[in-house]
This record gives C-alpha cells, sequence and structure tokens, in this order.
C-alpha cells in the first residue's frame, strides 16, 4: 500500500506538476475574473521557476547530501557481504530491444565488477525489482544478470533480489536474504545522492554498512552561481526533491529514525 500511496505523492508534489499546476490555476481565476489574484500567483509561480532555473539549486540540494561521502571510504580488508542497489538499468528498453540499457546511475553496476571480483568469497547480492505501477516484469535484476554476465562474471556468485519496487524494500528483503550477524562487515553500493537514505533504513532494521558511494553529480568544491544550463538546473531541481522528499517521507513512515 505505501508504494503506490508513495508514487502518487510524488505525482502530486512533483515540482514541475506543481507549477503547471498553479500556472493553469492561475489562467482559471483569469477567466474567471479574479484578475488581481491570478497575476500574483502566475508571478510567484514564473519567480520561482526562473530563480530554480538560473541558480543551481537542485545541485545544492543534492551537494548536502553528497558531501558526507566526499572523503572516499575505506573499504575494510575482509568483507562478509555486499549489497548492490539497482536503479541503474531501463529495464523496458531492454525489453523492447534485448539490449542492456543503462541510466545516469550505471556507476553502481561499473564500479561494483571491481569489488566483485576483490572480495572472491564475500556474499554478493544484487537488488532491484520493478519500480513502475502494474509492471513487475520490468525489473533491474535481468538486466544486471545479462550486464554481469557479459563482463565475464560468474553469475553464481550473485544473488539477484527481483521483488523489491523502492529502497526501503531493496533493503528490507535483501536482508532476508542476507542474515547478517552483528559480527559481519557489509558494503553498500549506491549513487551518493542515495546513499543516506539506504544507510539510515539500514541502521533503523540493524543492519550496518560500509558506504561505498558512486555516481557523484557535485564536485567536493560546489559553490552556488548563477547559470544559463536551465534545463539541466530543473532536472537537478527535481531529483534534489525527490531525494529529500524521500528522506521526509520515510521518517514520518517510520522507515527510518532520523530524516537526516
Amino acid at each position: 500500500m505505501s508504494f503506490y500511496l508513495s508514487k502518487t505523492l510524488w505525482l502530486i508534489l512533483n515540482p514541475f506538476n506543481i507549477f503547471i499546476l498553479f500556472t493553469l490555476f492561475s489562467i482559471l481565476l483569469f477567466f474567471l475574473t479574479f484578475k488581481r489574484l491570478s497575476k500574483i500567483i502566475f508571478l510567484i509561480n514564473f519567480s520561482v521557476l526562473l530563480s530554480i532555473s538560473i541558480f543551481p539549486i537542485g545541485n545544492y540540494l543534492i551537494y548536502i547530501i553528497e558531501k558526507e561521502f566526499h572523503t572516499h571510504t575505506k573499504i575494510p580488508d575482509n568483507i562478509d557481504g555486499v549489497l548492490i542497489l539497482g536503479g541503474t538499468t531501463d529495464a523496458e528498453m531492454f525489453k523492447e530491444y534485448g539490449q542492456i540499457s543503462l541510466n545516469g546511475s550505471a556507476e553502481r553496476l561499473v564500479e561494483s565488477i571491481e569489488i566483485i571480483k576483490k572480495f572472491k568469497n564475500s556474499k554478493i547480492i544484487f537488488t532491484g525489482g520493478s519500480g513502475i505501477l502494474n509492471r513487475p516484469d520490468l525489473d533491474h535484476a535481468q538486466v544486471a544478470k545479462l550486464f554481469y554476465e557479459k563482463m565475464g562474471i560468474n553469475l553464481t556468485r550473485i544473488i539477484f533480489e527481483n521483488k523489491s519496487r523502492n529502497t526501503f524494500e531493496n533493503i528490507i528483503f535483501s536482508k532476508k536474504i542476507a542474515e547478517p550477524k552483528n559480527n559481519q562487515s557489509w558494503l553498500l553500493i549506491t549513487s551518493a545522492s542515495h546513499m543516506k537514505r539506504a544507510l539510515l533504513i539500514g541502521e533503523k532494521h540493524n543492519w550496518y554498512f560500509t558506504p561505498y558511494a558512486v555516481d557523484f553529480l557535485n564536485t567536493k568544491n560546489f559553490k552556488i552561481r548563477p547559470n544559463f544550463e536551465l534545463l539541466s538546473n530543473l532536472n537537478s531541481f527535481q531529483k534534489g526533491s525527490h531525494e529529500w522528499l524521500g528522506l521526509i517521507s520515510y521518517y514520518l513512515l517510520g522507515r527510518t529514525s532520523k530524516i537526516f
């Protein structure tokens, strides 16, 4: 139930959708003769949209999360297990063309190859089902399986979990498979902007990880400066908003013990 609720809430709280709704609302008010109120709403809406288009506010929201992982994590000499979070592939395009299709978070897969080869005796779990409503067949695990096979990785070394639909289920379902002990050392591979939420879920459920953050989106010396990369700034704002809404909503749902 919470999976469908989260999808619905994001549909409502998606910044782009909010801007469109306020624009339509202002137009409606204009035709209903509330012209002054219509202009005020339109100007406020436009000003906010212009601000996040010119200033990399979205990148800053992501930077706040990423900076905790700027210092490269020292990987323990002995690791009992590695958990690799999905969300790196386009399962629909894979189904359509029968070819590996990766997205902007492909580093999760690419970086994991070296880790898998280095820790030959560690348990390896790749977790990623379908996050698309009514399409359980579009899971990330099936694409990842082909990717690892083409990279020459022995597939018997990896356990593929393909039922989870979001980050919370990634951790919970994988824990049932891993059955981690208190004295075990586990490595978590995911995007830097996504790492905090995953770690907090693990902590809430007594599964502690050494973070191996990849897919950084900002430099370490990032500063907010105006620029004219308007579409890029808008996309970054959407991604940054998504991550922070995820942190807040997971806390409110009791999936984590703190927001950040």
